[in-house]
């Protein structure tokens, strides 16, 4: 029984050793990254995405390739929108222009692969304000210098009256009793 207890613990004491050298190896291959978005986002302005990436030991992680990416919902649909990539600097920071399109939460992803070729993500969050402003105005129409929307209808307006008159002539031609009628020959005007 005395063996069976001893096997037991040893068991235990050699498989938590393992799992704390587990441990150790793989925290020493982490990354720590810090992800900084502005405290004051507004539609249609862009901003600077930061993200520092260093090691355990504050050594600076350069050269490494990080792709930028949002979970946006649109008509029902939900998906993972890459909005850039960059490359970590000597200091080890990565950058991205955004331009917020709509108000609300928002949760900005920055995706790498480091190591043993695992991939990683880390996200920050923003609230982006809703404001009485639209990002998009429309340009509808024709726009063209020194004619106004005045004109424009007039230049309408003739066009309509001319072609008014000649479908009018073509009628009242039409139905002119007076008018010559083909004979027998195809000749006009004989009898």
């Amino acid at each position: 029984m005395k063996t069976i207890a001893l096997k037991a613990t040893l068991t235990v004491l050699v498989a938590g050793i393992a799992a704390w050298g587990l441990v150790g190896t793989a925290r020493a291959a982490h990354i720590r990254v810090d992800l900084s978005v502005p405290e004051q986002p507004a539609i249609g302005q862009p901003m600077d995405v930061q993200a520092h990436f260093h090691s355990e030991s504050d050594d600076a992680i350069t050269d490494m390739e990080v792709t930028f990416h949002e979970e946006v919902s649109f008509g029902g649909v939900t998906s993972d929108v890459e909005l850039g990539r960059a490359v970590t600097d000597e200091d080890g920071f990565a950058a991205l222009t955004y331009e917020p399109r709509t108000a609300g939460d928002h949760e900005i992803h920055v995706r790498y692969t480091y190591g043993d070729g695992e991939e990683e993500d880390a996200a920050a969050s923003l609230t982006v304000p809703a404001t009485g402003q639209q990002l998009y105005r429309s340009t509808a129409g024709v726009k063209i210098p020194g004619l106004n929307v005045w004109l424009l209808m007039a230049l309408v307006a003739t066009v309509w009256a001319i072609l008014l008159s000649v479908a009018f002539r073509v009628i009242a031609i039409a139905h002119d009793d007076d008018a010559p009628s083909m004979g027998r020959a195809g000749s006009i005007g004989s009898k």
